[in-house]
Formats: structure tokens, C-alpha cells, sequence
């Protein structure tokens, strides 16, 4: 499970429909959820924490536009690599991730360590926790 903290800059809602706005690392990130009800402590200035699986964290070369919500960069720092999978390790100004893409995938993008990639999560895939600062 993939870990950023950071802390909420803006709440926006229309009915059942709320996007909350993280900034960890001079990066703001979005989540879209449905009904806040369920997350009545948070606030803007609270902190957070995001979560997501390794499996939800996709990365792509660094110029190419994309419409998922957050993106940023990241560089790989280790590749452990399966038969069928590979799990490749990323440096997100301090915070380690990690995503698993298929043996193949990983041959054909060429990845090796140091590379710098984007990374992106949509924002429906994150899911946050409150967080004591």
C-alpha cells in the first residue's frame, strides 16, 4: 500500500459529490469521493494521509499529457523484478511507492533505476485517512 501525507487546501461538494484537494510536497493532489458525511473531521488545514495500491499507480514518460487528475514526477530507485511481474520502486520527493506492471511491460518500456517517470493516480483510486500532525 502506497502512503503520502499531506494536508487539505480545499473542499468542493455538489450533492453526493465531493473533491477534496491534498498539497504534499508542493504537489496538490485530487480525490473524489461520495458523501462527506463520512469524513465530518476533515477540514481544510487537517492533516491527511492518501492511500493507494501499488496496482493503481501508473507512470508514463514526462512529457505526456494525461487526464487523470495527479500526476507527478517520480524516479525509480529499485526494480524487483518476478516471472510475470515486476514491482518497480519510486522516489516522490522523499515518500517510497511502488507500482507492479506486467514482466513484458516493463521490458518494452526499457525501465532501469534512476529514470525519472510521471506517475499518476486517478482520483477515485486514493482513499484517505485522517492523520495527527
Amino acid at each position: 500500500m502506497n502512503l503520502i501525507k499531506g494536508q487539505i487546501c480545499e473542499l468542493l461538494n455538489q450533492e453526493d459529490i465531493v473533491i477534496v484537494k491534498i498539497l504534499s510536497k508542493e504537489v496538490i493532489f485530487s480525490i473524489l469521493m461520495l458523501e462527506l458525511k463520512y469524513l465530518e473531521n476533515l477540514k481544510i488545514g487537517a492533516s491527511v494521509e492518501l492511500l493507494f495500491k501499488e496496482h493503481e499507480l501508473c507512470f508514463s514518460t514526462s512529457k505526456t499529457l494525461l487526464s487523470v487528475e495527479n500526476s507527478f514526477l517520480a524516479k525509480i530507485t529499485k526494480i524487483k523484478k518476478g516471472e510475470l511481474l515486476y514491482q518497480v520502486f519510486f522516489d516522490f520527493k522523499g515518500n517510497e511507492l511502488s507500482s507492479i506492471i506486467t514482466k513484458e511491460k516493463a521490458l518494452e518500456l526499457e525501465i532501469c533505476e534512476n529514470q525519472e517517470w510521471l506517475c499518476f493516480v486517478k482520483a477515485n483510486d486514493i482513499v484517505l485517512r485522517s492523520h495527527s500532525a
